[in-house]
Protein backbone atom coordinates (compact mmCIF):
# COMPACT_ATOMS: atom_id res chain seq x y z
CA UNK A 1 0.00 0.00 0.00
CA UNK A 2 2.17 2.57 -1.28
CA UNK A 3 1.35 6.49 -0.99
CA UNK A 4 1.26 8.46 -4.09
CA UNK A 5 4.25 11.11 -4.29
CA UNK A 6 1.36 13.85 -4.18
CA UNK A 7 -0.06 12.79 -1.28
CA UNK A 8 3.34 12.35 0.36
CA UNK A 9 4.28 15.95 -0.78
CA UNK A 10 0.70 17.05 1.26
CA UNK A 11 1.63 15.03 4.51
CA UNK A 12 5.46 16.42 4.25
CA UNK A 13 3.69 20.05 4.21
CA UNK A 14 1.37 19.00 6.48
CA UNK A 15 4.00 17.62 9.41
CA UNK A 16 6.15 20.69 8.41
CA UNK A 17 3.59 23.12 8.80
CA UNK A 18 2.45 21.52 11.96
CA UNK A 19 6.02 21.57 13.43
CA UNK A 20 6.58 25.41 12.41
CA UNK A 21 3.36 26.54 14.50
CA UNK A 22 3.30 23.81 17.13
CA UNK A 23 5.03 26.49 19.07
CA UNK A 24 1.95 29.20 19.05
CA UNK A 25 -0.96 26.50 19.28
CA UNK A 26 0.17 24.30 21.41
CA UNK A 27 0.41 26.56 24.46
CA UNK A 28 -3.19 27.71 23.67
CA UNK A 29 -4.08 24.42 23.78
CA UNK A 30 -2.18 23.56 27.03
CA UNK A 31 -3.89 26.59 28.33
CA UNK A 32 -7.30 25.61 27.90
CA UNK A 33 -7.11 22.25 29.62
CA UNK A 34 -5.33 23.27 32.67
CA UNK A 35 -6.89 26.60 32.96
CA UNK A 36 -10.40 26.65 31.78
CA UNK A 37 -11.37 23.10 31.68
CA UNK A 38 -9.12 22.34 35.21
CA UNK A 39 -8.03 18.99 33.66
CA UNK A 40 -5.53 17.14 36.12
CA UNK A 41 -3.56 13.96 36.05
CA UNK A 42 -1.92 11.53 38.33
CA UNK A 43 1.90 11.22 37.94
CA UNK A 44 2.08 13.57 34.99
CA UNK A 45 6.21 13.46 34.78
CA UNK A 46 6.29 10.10 35.46
CA UNK A 47 3.90 9.71 32.39
CA UNK A 48 5.78 11.38 29.98
CA UNK A 49 9.27 10.00 31.49
CA UNK A 50 7.38 6.51 30.82
CA UNK A 51 6.17 7.71 27.86
CA UNK A 52 9.51 8.65 26.02
CA UNK A 53 11.35 5.85 27.59
CA UNK A 54 8.84 3.46 26.18
CA UNK A 55 8.55 4.84 22.20
CA UNK A 56 12.19 5.12 22.65
CA UNK A 57 12.76 1.34 23.46
CA UNK A 58 10.98 0.23 20.40
CA UNK A 59 12.89 -0.83 17.61
CA UNK A 60 10.10 -0.28 15.09
CA UNK A 61 7.04 1.52 14.48
CA UNK A 62 4.96 2.63 17.46
CA UNK A 63 1.34 2.50 17.78
CA UNK A 64 -0.71 4.11 20.43
CA UNK A 65 -3.84 2.05 21.27
CA UNK A 66 -6.35 3.44 23.85
CA UNK A 67 -9.44 3.30 25.38
CA UNK A 68 -12.23 5.87 23.75
CA UNK A 69 -14.98 7.83 26.25
CA UNK A 70 -15.10 11.39 24.49
CA UNK A 71 -14.65 13.57 21.60
CA UNK A 72 -11.43 15.23 22.51
CA UNK A 73 -9.64 11.90 23.89
CA UNK A 74 -6.92 12.29 21.62
CA UNK A 75 -6.04 16.03 22.36
CA UNK A 76 -6.03 15.35 25.87
CA UNK A 77 -3.94 12.87 25.50
CA UNK A 78 -1.65 14.17 23.52
CA UNK A 79 -1.45 17.17 26.28
CA UNK A 80 -0.50 14.70 29.05
CA UNK A 81 1.82 12.44 27.27
CA UNK A 82 4.42 15.27 26.63
CA UNK A 83 5.10 19.12 27.15
CA UNK A 84 5.10 21.64 24.35
CA UNK A 85 9.55 21.58 24.70
CA UNK A 86 9.32 17.85 24.33
CA UNK A 87 7.28 17.92 21.48
CA UNK A 88 9.09 20.50 19.84
CA UNK A 89 12.61 18.77 20.39
CA UNK A 90 11.52 15.43 19.02
CA UNK A 91 8.15 16.17 17.03
CA UNK A 92 7.97 12.39 15.84
CA UNK A 93 6.92 12.21 19.82
CA UNK A 94 3.84 14.07 18.89
CA UNK A 95 0.87 11.37 17.66
CA UNK A 96 -0.78 11.52 14.32
CA UNK A 97 -4.59 11.02 15.09
CA UNK A 98 -7.55 9.74 13.12
CA UNK A 99 -10.72 11.84 13.74
CA UNK A 100 -13.70 10.85 12.40
CA UNK A 101 -14.30 13.38 9.13
CA UNK A 102 -17.75 14.01 10.17
CA UNK A 103 -17.31 14.89 13.63
CA UNK A 104 -14.85 18.17 12.57
CA UNK A 105 -15.38 18.40 8.61
CA UNK A 106 -18.68 20.83 9.18
CA UNK A 107 -16.38 23.54 10.85
CA UNK A 108 -13.35 25.81 10.08
CA UNK A 109 -11.73 25.77 13.26
CA UNK A 110 -11.94 22.55 13.50
CA UNK A 111 -10.20 21.85 10.67
CA UNK A 112 -7.81 23.77 11.19
CA UNK A 113 -7.04 22.24 14.44
CA UNK A 114 -7.04 18.51 13.01
CA UNK A 115 -4.37 19.80 10.46
CA UNK A 116 -1.71 21.21 12.78
CA UNK A 117 -2.64 18.55 15.38
CA UNK A 118 -1.41 15.79 12.46
CA UNK A 119 -4.33 14.48 11.96
CA UNK A 120 -5.39 12.02 9.33
CA UNK A 121 -9.19 12.29 8.63
CA UNK A 122 -10.59 8.89 8.59
CA UNK A 123 -14.53 7.91 7.48
CA UNK A 124 -16.70 5.22 8.57
CA UNK A 125 -17.26 2.79 5.86
CA UNK A 126 -15.06 4.75 3.29
CA UNK A 127 -15.11 3.32 -0.29
CA UNK A 128 -12.28 1.20 -0.92
CA UNK A 129 -10.46 4.35 -2.71
CA UNK A 130 -10.68 6.20 0.47
CA UNK A 131 -9.89 3.93 2.70
CA UNK A 132 -6.89 2.55 0.97
CA UNK A 133 -5.61 5.97 0.64
CA UNK A 134 -6.04 7.00 4.76
CA UNK A 135 -4.64 3.68 5.36
CA UNK A 136 -1.49 4.26 2.90
CA UNK A 137 -1.11 7.78 4.62
CA UNK A 138 -0.80 5.71 8.21
CA UNK A 139 1.77 3.37 6.90
CA UNK A 140 3.40 5.92 5.73
CA UNK A 141 3.83 8.20 8.88
CA UNK A 142 4.69 4.81 10.91
CA UNK A 143 7.46 4.19 8.84
CA UNK A 144 8.88 8.02 8.61
CA UNK A 145 9.17 7.11 12.39
CA UNK A 146 6.66 9.19 13.88
CA UNK A 147 3.90 8.14 16.34
CA UNK A 148 0.32 6.91 15.22
CA UNK A 149 -2.48 7.10 17.49
CA UNK A 150 -5.99 4.76 17.12
CA UNK A 151 -8.62 3.79 18.89
CA UNK A 152 -8.83 -0.15 18.41
CA UNK A 153 -12.60 -0.07 19.60
CA UNK A 154 -13.43 1.72 16.78
CA UNK A 155 -15.73 3.56 18.19
CA UNK A 156 -16.53 5.58 21.77
CA UNK A 157 -17.59 2.99 23.93
CA UNK A 158 -21.37 3.91 25.36
CA UNK A 159 -21.04 2.01 28.40
CA UNK A 160 -17.69 3.98 29.96
CA UNK A 161 -15.97 0.12 29.56
CA UNK A 162 -13.55 -1.17 27.08
CA UNK A 163 -15.68 -2.91 24.21
CA UNK A 164 -13.95 -6.50 24.33
CA UNK A 165 -17.25 -8.07 22.21
CA UNK A 166 -18.16 -5.91 18.93
CA UNK A 167 -14.52 -3.44 18.23
CA UNK A 168 -12.77 -2.84 14.98
CA UNK A 169 -10.34 -4.99 13.65
CA UNK A 170 -7.96 -1.67 12.26
CA UNK A 171 -5.51 -1.86 14.42
CA UNK A 172 -4.98 -5.47 13.36
CA UNK A 173 -4.92 -4.43 9.62
CA UNK A 174 -1.96 -2.08 10.09
CA UNK A 175 0.10 -4.84 13.01
CA UNK A 176 -0.70 -7.49 9.62
CA UNK A 177 1.10 -5.38 7.69
CA UNK A 178 4.27 -4.31 10.04
CA UNK A 179 5.05 -6.81 11.82
CA UNK A 180 8.23 -5.25 13.81
CA UNK A 181 5.82 -2.34 15.40
CA UNK A 182 4.91 -2.37 18.79
CA UNK A 183 1.76 -0.78 20.51
CA UNK A 184 1.87 1.25 23.40
CA UNK A 185 -1.47 0.36 25.30
CA UNK A 186 -2.55 3.12 27.11
CA UNK A 187 -5.63 3.70 29.77
CA UNK A 188 -7.07 6.89 30.26
CA UNK A 189 -10.24 6.90 32.75
CA UNK A 190 -11.75 10.65 34.45
CA UNK A 191 -12.46 9.87 38.00
CA UNK A 192 -15.20 12.23 38.35
CA UNK A 193 -16.84 10.65 35.85
CA UNK A 194 -15.05 8.46 33.31
CA UNK A 195 -18.32 7.68 30.83
CA UNK A 196 -19.05 8.27 27.27
CA UNK A 197 -19.76 12.03 26.82
CA UNK A 198 -18.93 14.20 24.05
CA UNK A 199 -16.90 16.30 26.52
CA UNK A 200 -15.01 15.45 30.47
CA UNK A 201 -16.53 17.37 33.10
CA UNK A 202 -14.81 20.42 34.05
CA UNK A 203 -12.26 19.87 36.90
CA UNK A 204 -12.00 16.18 36.05
CA UNK A 205 -8.96 14.07 37.30
CA UNK A 206 -7.30 11.44 34.98
CA UNK A 207 -5.79 8.55 35.62
CA UNK A 208 -3.05 7.29 33.16
CA UNK A 209 -0.97 4.23 32.51
CA UNK A 210 0.61 2.66 29.74
CA UNK A 211 2.48 -0.41 28.61
CA UNK A 212 3.81 -1.58 25.69
CA UNK A 213 3.46 -4.64 23.75
CA UNK A 214 4.99 -6.60 21.08
CA UNK A 215 1.47 -8.69 19.56
CA UNK A 216 2.38 -11.62 17.25
CA UNK A 217 0.16 -14.35 15.68
CA UNK A 218 1.05 -17.23 13.58
CA UNK A 219 -2.21 -16.95 11.66
CA UNK A 220 -3.27 -16.19 8.12
CA UNK A 221 -5.05 -13.73 6.95
CA UNK A 222 -8.21 -12.09 8.04
CA UNK A 223 -7.67 -14.44 11.51
CA UNK A 224 -4.42 -12.87 11.68
CA UNK A 225 -6.03 -9.32 12.03
CA UNK A 226 -8.78 -10.80 14.11
CA UNK A 227 -6.28 -12.15 16.10
CA UNK A 228 -3.79 -9.31 17.05
CA UNK A 229 -6.94 -6.68 17.06
CA UNK A 230 -7.94 -9.05 19.72
CA UNK A 231 -4.96 -9.56 21.75
CA UNK A 232 -4.40 -4.89 21.83
CA UNK A 233 -8.46 -5.17 22.77
CA UNK A 234 -7.46 -7.68 25.97
CA UNK A 235 -4.65 -5.67 27.35
CA UNK A 236 -7.05 -2.80 27.42
CA UNK A 237 -9.39 -4.58 29.13
CA UNK A 238 -6.57 -6.01 31.47
CA UNK A 239 -5.85 -2.66 32.43
CA UNK A 240 -9.30 -1.39 32.79
CA UNK A 241 -9.90 -4.24 35.09
CA UNK A 242 -6.36 -3.47 37.05
CA UNK A 243 -8.07 0.41 37.39
CA UNK A 244 -10.92 -0.80 39.05
CA UNK A 245 -9.74 -3.34 41.21
CA UNK A 246 -6.52 -0.24 42.68
CA UNK A 247 -10.10 1.95 42.84
CA UNK A 248 -11.51 -0.58 45.47
CA UNK A 249 -8.48 -0.58 47.31
CA UNK A 250 -7.87 3.26 47.08
CA UNK A 251 -11.76 3.48 48.10
CA UNK A 252 -13.18 5.86 45.32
Amino acid sequence: MSLSISERMRTEIQRAVSHCLFVFFCPLIVFLIRHKYKFQVDNLKEMRKRYKLLVGSADGPVLICSNHLTLIDSIIQSAMLNSTFGYLINFSLLPWNLPEKKNFNHKLHWKIICYLGKCIPVQRLAPPSVAKKSVSKMMYVLNKGDVLSIFPEGKRSRTGLVDDEDFSYGVGQLLKELPKAKVLCLYMRGKKNGCFADFPDRGEHFYLDMDLISPTSELKGMRKVRDLSTQVIHKLKNMEQEYFAHAVVRGE
